[in-house]
């Protein structure tokens, strides 16, 4: 084990060594012991899951899936339930005094710092079917994680605003975004809502980098290194959003502005365009709105890439039944013919990750549903899942981008900021 491994969890030894011992009497063992996976696999076997995905769904909804499980599969399936800000601390308590659930829920943050702390293994080695999903979060070459929810960031836009404007139609290129923006402005209407505040530094990966991603424009290169300094693509990024911020097209505060605060905004009739997950979408009742892809910049026909977060799973690697905890993921995927993950997605207002899940939004608005379709045509991204330290990243990069566009800084001093950071983080 890597020193710097050891020193962390010793750390978290010290300070959670309270919540740990409280944890011990439903936590899994890490003794080695002799084991038949196959037979667990086949039933029989006890589970452990670390999730907070119980705490947000209705009530009483998990329980019925880890019951209809048991009932299929012969397997039991515990839940332990945490809300997301306290789910991290409870499986690195668990991975530093061996109590550690089979299965953990992931968020892309912690993928590295898990992967480092010997926490997760190779899910395909276990028995996961990663040929039934849209995606997996890999390490170098190893599959930690796979997403089982994705919650997808659309632009959203307000028709009064733009009706109001002058603005004929929702804008598809970075030039009729500009335009329409400008006439927003000039009609005395806040325009396009940027979140820079870094109480959660998201902005910069939900709105700005959701931006460079529905162009092609990514923060890696070819080999998947990050390459952003003298990277003239992520230079024109930057620039357009200048030329937003110089035309007073930005909304106000956005140096402090957090996401929710952003979502509040648009959902009180406040701005014409904001970016933000589909799931806030049951918030903007009282507003004419509709969803749209994210502007490409003028010229570009490929895909769009579409930013987004996920519910995901991983097994942890001091778990003694892998193969039966990697079946109860592939039942999450596509049990009962992928209504598991169809019902998973409905509920939470999420797109499965699951390809054989077909979920029912027939309850859901017609805006939902469009963009579900713009969804299923392009495909997910986010480059920021999987870098170490990726809030501290974050953050430095949103205080220089302000700084930038506030006209501190130029685009390229500001790109080698970033190019060190990430470097720094992936030492």
């Amino acid at each position: 084990m890597k020193l710097k491994t050891i020193m962390r969890l010793c750390l978290v030894v010290g300070i959670m060594g309270v919540m740990a011992l409280a944890m011990t009497a439903c936590g899994g063992s890490s003794d080695s012991g002799d084991q038949d996976t196959g037979d667990a696999a086949a039933g029989g076997a006890t589970l452990k899951f670390q999730q907070w995905w119980g705490a947000e769904l209705p009530e009483g909804y998990l329980d019925e899936i880890v019951a209809n499980y048991q009932e299929e599969s012969g397997n039991t399936v515990e839940l332990l339930t945490a809300p997301w800000a306290d789910t991290k601390t409870a499986i690195t308590a668990g991975a530093a005094n061996n109590t550690i659930a089979d299965i953990v829920s992931v968020d892309g943050a912690w993928l590295a710092e898990f992967v480092d702390m010997g926490i997760l293994t190779d899910i395909e080695a276990a028995g996961v079917d990663t040929s039934v999903v849209g995606d997996y979060w890999k390490v170098g070459d190893t599959a930690y994680v796979v997403p089982v929810n994705n919650f997808a960031y659309p632009l959203y836009v307000n028709m009064d605003i733009l009706e109001e404007a002058g603005v004929d139609a929702i804008p598809t290129n970075w030039t009729e975004l500009k335009d329409a923006c400008i006439k927003i402005k000039d009609a005395g209407k806040q325009a396009f809502a940027l979140n820079l505040g870094t109480t959660n530094a998201n902005g910069i990966q939900n709105v700005y980098g959701g931006t460079g991603w529905a162009s092609g424009i990514t923060l890696k290169d070819d080999s998947g290194a990050y390459a952003v300094a003298g990277n003239a693509d992520q230079k024109e990024l930057a620039e357009f959003f200048k030329d937003l911020y110089d035309n007073g097209c930005l909304y106000e505060g956005m140096a402090t502005l957090e996401e929710a605060e952003m979502t509040s905004n648009f959902a009180a009739g406040n701005c014409a365009f904001t970016v933000a997950s589909a799931a806030t979408m049951s918030q903007f009742t009282d507003i004419n709105f509709e969803t749209a892809l994210i502007p490409a910049k003028d010229g570009y026909e490929g895909q769009h890439g579409i930013c987004y977060a996920s519910w995901a799973v991983g097994i942890s690697e001091a778990s003694e039944n892998k193969e039966a905890a990697a079946d109860f993921v592939n039942y999450l995927l596509t049990g009962q013919d992928g209504a598991v993950a169809a019902g998973l997605a409905s509920t939470m207002s999420a797109f499965p990750n699951s390809t054989v899940a077909e979920p029912d939004y027939s309850e859901a608005p017609e805006q939902f549903q469009s963009f579900y379709d713009l969804y299923k045509d392009n495909y997910v991204i986010n480059e920021y899942i999987g870098l170490p330290n990726a809030s501290d990243v974050m953050t430095n990069m949103t205080n220089d981008l302000v700084k930038y566009l506030e006209g501190e800084i130029e685009a390229d001093a500001m790109l080698e900021n970033w190019q060190g950071y990430l470097d720094e983080a992936g030492k």
